[in-house]
């Protein structure tokens, strides 16, 4: 009887470390991998999102087992265990985020760039006709890039606001100050 009731409590023990085994790919795969992968397949702004939202979701279950768990005499914390699932779903969103980052960093470099250059070219002095003409070759270039230069904003803003929703400490001074400028 005494063993009977040892092994019905290993079996409900074993059933209930089973239900981590949903969250078990956290540290069987390498996130650097999974996020190769991921870039594979050119994902979009909606892509990370939805990929961040799912690391959420995630995050959310884990915070949401109980504190302990009685089976029988026995009775499992699982603080511990919700620290560590919860530092591995945030290594994973962490490099998500920042290979967004990374993406988002580089347009706005970029642009800004693209915007220097022109500004460089606009406030050359003008000094004879052919300054002049440099400079009225710059303003025409600004015309016809104008609403491409815009088109870019959106993506850009929308990439820093979704970073700044799951990830808000990444930037440095001088990436804030570009965003900030634009």
């Amino acid at each position: 009887m005494l063993t009977g009731s040892i092994q019905g409590t290993k079996n409900k023990v074993n059933e209930f470390l089973a239900s981590f085994e949903q969250y078990s790919w956290l540290w069987s795969r390498r996130s650097d991998e999974a996020l190769k992968l991921f870039n594979k397949n050119n994902p979009q702004l909606e892509d990370f999102e939805e990929k961040l939202k799912e690391f959420d979701g995630i995050l959310n279950n884990i915070l949401a087992i109980e504190a302990s768990n009685q089976i029988g005499a026995l009775s499992l914390k699982t603080e511990n265990v919700k620290a560590g699932l919860k530092a591995w779903i945030d290594s994973w969103k962490d490099a998500f985020s920042r290979d967004l980052h990374k993406k988002a960093k580089t347009l706005l470099e970029n642009l800004t760039d693209e915007i220097k250059q022109i500004k460089l070219k606009i406030e050359k002095p003008v000094k004879d006709i052919d300054s002049l003409g440099g400079v009225m070759q710059a303003l025409e270039e600004i015309r016809s890039k104008q609403s491409d230069i815009a088109l870019q904003f959106k993506p850009i803003n929308d990439m820093y606001s979704l970073i700044d929703t799951y990830f808000s400490n990444i930037m440095d001074k001088d990436e804030i100050d570009q965003k900030t400028a634009m």
